[in-house]
């Protein structure tokens, strides 16, 4: 494949040492280094990185921090996202990326992801995507992060443990506020493994976990601190670990009292390392006690809410000043909309990547884009455009699409992971 024949040739251009072969006076190294800088951060993440094997002067320029701040800081402001597919057909565990753009997107081909860690990592999801590196943990064991830059190719395996092999683990994945350093965060669930049983009720089987802990692993450090013993929470998985604000956010199934079910907003501060319950909407009572999920919509935290008349409908709130409870407002609700791509029960049992990541939700919503259209993906594997104005859908294909596949907006950088 042509991007395979990509991958090689870079492999090989890695391998040799850049020579210098430029002119005096003609190229960037002859500029004021910072307006050097400013011009090659406006480059795609991929020419950046072909830019880095012209000549010594280039890539020593390329490698400064101040170029992977200054570039990731513009490909956030101007929302140049990238789509990675994760899919499991017609060989599983695939990565692929697509440059996207809301216009002419037809013309926009997938590329495979080299994962140089697929031998020890063969199975894996993609636990969430912050400031261009990814976080994937492995399905086999609830253990062993993996911190992956998928342009640069830096990765990071973290520490690994036998500890929580029959225990539930939760991650999540975000940025330290202030020092812009990943965290990644791994709460461990204790369950009392006599009492549980399948003939138990759900209420009786989330009541018994005896103690849990929160582990933090910060960029810079080799190992797990505990910060927290124990949690007043029981968070759920599926709900993302939605990152904003400097905290993440997951909807916890049990809160505080057992003795109902709850389905509370909860954050986790990455600055001072304290849970919090975030505030729901004014009429939040059906929210607490049906599933809803979150999101990230133009840099605001949001929560899409299921229609409870309509099946497959869809309310979007978005919380305009964060942890202010009266700015939450809706913005968008979305119509059913009735997805072509039919499979029969038996290929459904067959591809699974698609059908746990959506967990029973009829659809995630992903991200705005540039045009004010929301971006979504169904089941049966549908990606979709939502223009809010004309209320119209539109069908995403992007030449060699897989059939099955979840979806991760990504910002391409120069982030390291290690």
């Amino acid at each position: 494949m042509e991007d395979d024949m990509e991958i090689e040739r870079e492999s090989k251009r890695r391998k040799s040492t850049p020579k210098e072969h430029h002119q005096p006076g003609n190229n960037l190294y002859s500029l004021p280094q910072e307006i050097a800088l400013d011009i090659i951060s406006r480059l795609h993440v991929k020419s950046v990185i072909q830019f880095r094997y012209v000549c010594r002067s280039c890539h020593k320029l390329s490698l400064d921090q101040d170029l992977a701040n200054l570039h990731l800081t513009r490909a956030l402001k101007n929302n140049d996202i990238a789509l990675i597919f994760h899919c499991d057909f017609p060989v599983n565990n695939q990565l692929y990326f697509v440059e996207f753009s809301h216009q002419d997107h037809e013309k926009n081909v997938l590329r495979r992801i080299h994962t140089p860690f697929s031998s020890t990592l063969p199975e894996f999801r993609i636990v969430s995507s912050c400031n261009g590196l990814l976080c994937l943990s492995s399905t086999l064991v609830n253990d062993g992060p993996y911190v992956y830059n998928p342009f640069t190719r830096d990765y990071k395996v973290l520490p690994k443990s036998t500890e929580f092999q029959d225990q539930e683990v939760i991650i999540g994945f975000g940025v330290h506020p202030h020092t812009n350093e990943y965290r990644v965060v791994r709460i461990v669930y204790y369950w009392n493994l006599y009492e549980l049983s399948p003939l138990r009720s759900l209420r009786f089987r989330a009541q018994n976990f005896p103690r849990s802990e929160v582990q933090v692993f910060y960029q810079s450090s080799e190992k797990w601190r505990v910060i927290i013993g124990d949690i007043p929470y029981k968070l759920d998985q599926s709900s993302g670990g939605v990152f904003v604000n400097g905290r993440l956010h997951w909807v916890s199934i049990w809160g505080k009292n057992h003795a109902r079910r709850e389905r509370i907003l909860v954050s986790f501060d990455l600055s001072d390392e304290l849970f919090r319950e975030v505030p729901l909407p004014e009429n939040h009572l059906y929210l607490i006690r049906h599933r809803y999920s979150l999101s990230v919509l133009g840099g605001f935290l949001a929560v899409v809410d299921p229609s409870n008349t309509n099946y497959g409908a869809q309310d979007i709130w978005i919380m305009k000043q964060y942890g202010v409870k009266e700015s939450w407002e809706k913005v968008f609700s979305i119509g059913v909309y009735y997805v072509t791509t039919f499979q029969s029960p038996e290929m459904q049992q067959k591809y699974r990547i698609w059908k746990n990541v959506l967990d029973e939700r009829f659809a995630r919503v992903l991200c705005l884009l540039k045009n004010g259209e929301i971006l979504l993906q169904y089941r049966w594997g549908a990606l979709v455009s939502y223009n809010p104005e004309s209320r119209m859908f539109k069908d995403l294909r992007f030449k060699g699409m897989p059939k099955f596949f979840h979806t991760v907006v990504h910002v391409g950088s120069l982030s390291q992971a290690n």
